[in-house]
């Protein structure tokens, strides 16, 4: 994750040129490094080319330039998927100004994983902007309660999995909170998609010790008689989605938006 400090590379991806223009301008004057694009294709293009520390992300936005956006569909949000299988370490801030996507926010946080992702309503204040790229660079996650049911949107994204992977993080539930506080912190960067050498960095342990942790957490959970077709970490990551977004009614106390 990069350091939350002027000097952030971040790239903006708006269709609306004008909003774009706002936040390029706004974040320059505070020494943030900023490209822009204004579609999806020219986003890959400029990522390729160049790292950045933050995405800020419209959810709607056209696929290819001279093109206009469509308000149903989540084009930001494949863009991110991408971003991230790209460079897992970017973080990303989506910004919608339609219905609800927590849903599909919540489904590509099950696929990359929970780590550095925010998720706001457009036309927030700037200052609000420069929390959530803070926010997002310390590897963090933030859903705004104004536009997301996240019990509702958890509800609906356990409708796509299989009764089997239903059952099993069922019991992954009943488990986690008898974990050790040191145990539930692996946890969480397990499903933020970390290795066990970054978990180690981060908790400034060794990654004897991680590995220790992981061993004992599986064994604990049961993961380690998990059926083999079923990843342990995808089945965690479900469960830690659970745990920590509606169980605790909003993401655990070290993810909040301070």
């Amino acid at each position: 994750m990069c350091e939350p400090i002027n000097g952030t590379s971040i790239l903006i991806v708006d269709d609306d040129a004008f909003n774009r223009e706002g936040m390029r301008l706004y974040l320059t004057q505070r020494d943030f490094h900023v490209a822009e694009a204004g579609d999806e294709t020219t986003a890959l293009a400029l990522a390729q080319q160049q790292r950045f520390d933050v995405a800020i992300l419209d959810i709607a936005i056209p696929q290819w330039p001279h093109q206009r956006a469509h308000p149903a569909h989540s084009t930001g949000i494949r863009l991110a998927r991408r971003l991230k299988q790209h460079d897992p370490h970017i973080g990303i801030v989506l910004f919608s100004a339609y219905e609800d996507r927590g849903q599909e926010v919540l489904k590509l946080m099950e696929e990359v994983g929970t780590s550095g992702l925010a998720y706001v309503l457009k036309g927030c204040a700037p200052d609000y902007l420069v929390r959530m790229i803070h926010l997002v660079c310390r590897g963090q996650t933030w859903l705004d309660p104004e536009i997301v049911n996240v019990r509702e949107a958890v509800q609906n994204l356990m409708k796509d999995w299989s009764p089997e992977e239903r059952q099993l993080v069922e019991g992954l539930l009943q488990k986690l909170a008898k974990l050790t506080s040191r145990e539930r912190q692996v946890v969480r960067l397990l499903a933020n998609s970390l290795t066990p050498e970054a978990i180690a960095q981060q908790l400034d342990i060794s990654v004897k010790t991680v590995e220790n942790h992981v061993t004992r957490i599986y064994q604990k959970l049961s993961l380690s008689d998990a059926p083999s077709h079923l990843r342990r970490v995808n089945l965690l990551t479900k469960a830690w989605l659970i745990y920590a977004y509606t169980l605790r009614d909003g993401p655990a106390s070290d993810e909040t938006c301070d």
